[in-house]
């Protein structure tokens, strides 16, 4: 098979040393407008067994943040994810595989966080722009991976676009904005898969208003994943995750579209993200 060296305008991306096992990587600089660093990289990763010449071969694809962090340590800023690993595990399952779309962060956590934040302003923080309001391009991020980035990933990828395959993703703050994405834009996003959220950035009764803004509802959304840990740094991350996880069970998500992992031994880090990343995409990927 011939692995072509550019998909549109995406190049394949071959790195020595790399920790990439499994698949293609192909990768692209797009504009985001709203960004004050708004040249970014978006990084395609393709199973293994993607065949180039074959559209009737078709694959659910989930958007992530942070997409540096996803299949190769040398390139990550924090750690890697290691998708492409398990992604070829769930394979040797019977699992489909995976498109996966990574945008990278801006290399300032501020930018960062201001990127990811739904556009609530959180307690306890101050994000000031220079007329000294509260600064947030969560819904901007979002929209830019609904309308103008997946039109053209369906475009040059052998993609299945109904919104039951295709999910986002992210940790941390990417974690609380993979949640927003599923609450803001069901139309698109039929799975989330949300990593130790930062729910925390608000109180439990603000974060609860927020989701009523939502018409959160079990048929609308689809199914979506939790984890939280609970050591160190991460132990602020565990009761407000475990309080959305209840307040969704009361607005009538069940076992089979709502699932959560606690691990209380786990830090705030990509290693143990990529411990349970095996559960979350099986999670989505089982009745596909």
């Amino acid at each position: 098979m011939q692995i072509p060296s550019k998909i549109g305008q995406f190049k394949r991306y071959i790195s020595s040393p790399s920790s990439m096992k499994y698949g293609y990587y192909y990768e692209s600089v797009f504009t985001l407008p709203f960004s004050k660093e708004n040249k970014r990289k978006v990084r395609v990763w393709l199973p293994e067994d993607y065949e180039f010449n074959n559209p009737d071969k078709r694959y659910p694809v989930i958007y992530m943040s942070d997409g540096q962090n996803l299949v190769d340590r040398y390139l990550s800023a924090y750690g890697e994810w290691e998708l492409d690993k398990t992604v070829h595990k769930l394979m040797k399952e019977g699992l489909s595989g995976v498109i996966t779309v990574g945008i990278d962060c801006p290399k300032t956590p501020l930018e960062r966080t201001k990127e990811l934040c739904p556009p609530y302003k959180p307690r306890n923080m101050v994000f000031k722009n220079e007329g000294g309001k509260f600064v947030s391009y969560a819904d901007k991020y979002v929209d830019f991976f609904a309308n103008e980035l997946k039109p053209i990933i369906d475009d040059l990828f052998f993609t299945i676009s109904d919104k039951e395959h295709t999910a986002v993703g992210g940790s941390s703050m990417g974690g609380i904005m993979a949640f927003y994405a599923y609450i803001y834009r069901p139309d698109i996003f039929g799975f989330s898969l949300s990593f130790s959220p930062a729910f925390f950035f608000y109180s439990k009764n603000r974060w609860k208003e927020i989701m009523d803004e939502y018409d959160i509802n079990v048929d609308k959304n689809g199914k979506l994943f939790l984890y939280v840990g609970g050591k160190e740094f991460e132990k602020i991350f565990l009761a407000p995750t475990y309080n959305t996880y209840t307040y969704l069970l009361k607005r009538g998500f069940t076992n089979e579209q709502l699932s959560m992992i606690i691990d209380t031994s786990e830090i705030h880090h990509e290693a143990a993200w990529a411990k349970y990343l095996n559960e979350g995409l099986r999670f989505w990927l089982k009745n596909l």
